[in-house]
């Protein structure tokens, strides 16, 4: 028994995706005997990105205040990520069984790993064994829950929820005025959200500003605000 505690925390990648472990699990217990949810969990999501671009519309192009370089909106990063959870079926899964099933896959890569390779006379630079388990359990992960989306269609799971941000208060990141597209922090659930900003009428808008959404332009991930002058 000794030995196989040892394993489950020695090395440093064991150790990590054990704790991990523990934390799914232990949300599955609380589900079971408690009835909690998702969203009964306090997480600091950040959906976007924290540097601010200007806009021409409707051309969609992004303007990078530190590189004066222009990108297409779909090429920004949250994008990308966007399209690695499809990848991995969110949205037609629950997140949570597919966040479960990826850590499990990890970790079980991890124990069977380091069994083979050796790894702990590399100190904490061990960790960087997970690098490529990350890849191939995002891979097996996807051909995990496949079947799981096939069911859960069945059954009309419609995904989680959308938030509605309309009516939402928070606070600027960042300054804008005109077509400028900044960030804002706003509570959602009790979770911050930073969200890409843009002001209603072009009016300046400065850091620290409480601003209310008022809508969301189509398919670019950028929200019109107000400033709450109350």
């Amino acid at each position: 028994m000794t030995d196989f505690l040892h394993t489950l925390f020695n090395p440093l990648p064991n150790g990590i995706m054990t704790v991990l472990m523990l934390v799914i699990a232990i949300y599955w217990v609380f589900v079971l005997i408690g009835g909690i949810g998702f969203d009964d969990i306090d997480l600091d999501i950040d959906f976007s990105s924290d540097i601010d671009v200007d806009v021409e519309v409707p051309d969609i192009e992004i303007d990078v205040v530190d590189t004066d370089s222009h990108i297409a909106v779909d090429k920004v990063p949250q994008g990308l990520l966007l399209r690695c959870l499809s990848f991995i079926n969110v949205g037609q899964v629950p997140f949570m069984i597919i966040l479960s099933t990826f850590i499990f896959l990890l970790w079980i890569g991890s124990l069977v790993t380091t069994h083979f390779f050796h790894v702990e006379h590399f100190g904490w630079r061990s960790v960087f064994i997970l690098l490529p388990l990350i890849i191939v359990g995002f891979l097996l992960t996807k051909a995990a829950t496949t079947p799981m989306a096939r069911f859960f269609k069945e059954i009309n799971y419609q995904g989680e929820a959308a938030t509605d941000f309309f009516g939402c208060s928070g606070k600027m990141l960042s300054n804008i005025d005109g077509k400028k597209v900044g960030s804002a922090e706003f509570l959602v659930n009790r979770n911050p959200i930073k969200l890409n900003v843009m002001s209603l009428n072009g009016d300046p808008i400065g850091y620290g500003d409480t601003v209310i959404i008022t809508e969301e332009l189509p398919n670019q991930n950028i929200y019109i605000v107000i400033k709450d002058t109350y």
